[in-house]
């Protein structure tokens, strides 16, 4: 097996340095060490809910490009540490989740990053070697006596509360932090010591705001072992207002399907500002440098057209959800914002894609050989009433399979049905599908 793919004429670090995925590093040893290929590394994952983010899979696309040059990486699922709650960035104890919770949220981790992984593998037809680790595991067996004396002994308590996200709830009257999240910290530094003594793993990747505790889970394994062990931060990917991409709360966009549709995820990323393009191209895919150039260089011929952000918008989909869902975001999308080929794009659907047009955009089943405009519009919830749905019409707003209605009395049969459904619009943007009873 030929784990070697080396897309770029340039050495690791210069092309992590041009796609963006340097942050800070802790030695140069660590680029000629992975250059070279057999090391082993890893990268943890919170599971406290039950799907990552988008955000995750930057960090997933930052240790593929490391695993292309024949390194192996360790994910690790934080099952240990899910229990008590990563303190960073809060100002609150977090909700203990019941170790049921936790294994269901690992196990659909666990699920998502293989199918994330392994869809990569067939998009660019390569290999790459990976293993899935629960923390929870390591701790089978230990009791808290021998925890202390493995963990405890090698750090000061000065250096725990001068970590940002505890010495803010320690200082701030108006916070406090409990024993337990103020231990978490430990239970997460001997992650690094168990993976390094099991199984050799030399460094730890993570993002640029979990330095801390990268570098003091490298400061363990020097004072318990005296070995020299390695971290590599990338660094954060934030929007326009400077908050951390689809990773905070009130704007994560999940990878879990039945949670965020590929059309959504695409219209997402057709959306992305011009200026990031770029830069998630380089971060998100495995395209070459010179292949991406190539993709911006077109894109900022004509802007308007968003070719970036829809090579970005494809890559995206498919390689999160597969090819097919990509193919059918993208003719969903097509129906919404191609007003010539509307019909045409609706009569070319296959059973799946008419299902999946649906579920996004919601509808209803309606029985009867004579169907009456006003029905449809308020049983397909495009009007609340048949005083509004009138509205509509009068305004010239409402039309049914791209057909302006003007008469309130209209009505269809089912010879009007095109594949099966009627595809009603209010404006330019909303729609509802109805399909025979």
């Amino acid at each position: 097996m030929n784990l070697f793919v080396k897309f770029e004429s340039m050495t690791l670090r210069q092309e992590r340095e041009l796609r963006g995925l340097i942050n800070q590093f802790s030695s140069d040893k660590i680029f000629d060490l992975c250059e070279k290929g057999w090391q082993k590394f890893y990268i943890g994952f919170d599971p406290s809910a039950d799907s990552l983010q988008i955000g995750n899979m930057f960090s997933v696309m930052a240790a593929i490009h490391l695993m292309r040059y024949g390194n192996k990486c360790y994910f690790l699922v934080g099952g240990a540490t899910g229990m008590i709650g990563d303190p960073t960035a809060k100002e609150a104890e977090r909700f203990f989740l019941d170790e049921k919770q936790l294994r269901h949220n690992e196990q659909c981790i666990y699920h998502q990053l293989k199918n994330f992984l392994e869809n990569i593998k067939k998009a660019y037809d390569i290999k790459f070697d990976y293993e899935m680790v629960d923390n929870y595991d390591f701790y089978k067996g230990m009791d808290y006596l021998k925890f202390l004396r493995e963990v405890g002994k090698f750090i000061t308590v000065n250096t725990m509360i001068a970590k940002e996200s505890v010495k803010k709830r320690i200082e701030d009257p108006a916070l406090s932090i409990t024993y337990a999240e103020f231990s978490y910290m430990l239970i997460q530094w001997y992650d690094f010591l168990h993976l390094f003594e099991k199984h050799g793993v030399k460094l730890q990747l993570g993002w640029s705001d979990q330095r801390g505790n990268v570098t003091t889970g490298m400061e363990i394994i020097r004072k318990k072992l005296d070995q020299e062990v390695f971290a590599l931060t990338i660094p954060l990917i934030t929007d326009a207002s400077g908050k951390k991409f689809w990773k905070s709360e009130g704007n994560a966009i999940r990878v879990d399907q039945n949670k965020n549709s590929p059309y959504f995820v695409y219209q997402f990323f057709m959306n992305v500002e011009d200026a990031l393009v770029d830069k998630l191209l380089k971060v998100f895919s495995l395209k070459t440098l010179d292949e991406i150039n190539a993709i911006v260089a077109k894109h900022n011929e004509h802007p308007e057209l968003r070719y970036g952000q829809k090579e970005l918008a494809s890559w995206v989909v498919e390689v999160l959800f597969g090819p097919e869902a990509s193919g059918q975001a993208q003719k969903i999308s097509e129906i919404f914002f191609s007003e010539a080929e509307r019909l045409a794009l609706v009569k070319s659907l296959p059973k799946k894609d008419i299902l999946a047009l649906e579920k996004e955009v919601g509808g209803c089943e309606i029985k009867g050989d004579e169907l009456k405009i006003l029905d449809l519009c308020v049983q397909s919830w495009l009007a609340t009433s048949n005083g509004e749905a009138k509205k509509l019409i009068q305004s010239n707003s409402l039309y049914c399979n791209e057909e302006k209605i003007s008469d309130p009395q209209k009505t269809f049969s089912k010879a009007d049905f095109v594949n099966e459904i009627l595809l009603l619009r209010k404006g330019k943007k909303t729609f509802k599908v109805v399909k025979a009873g």
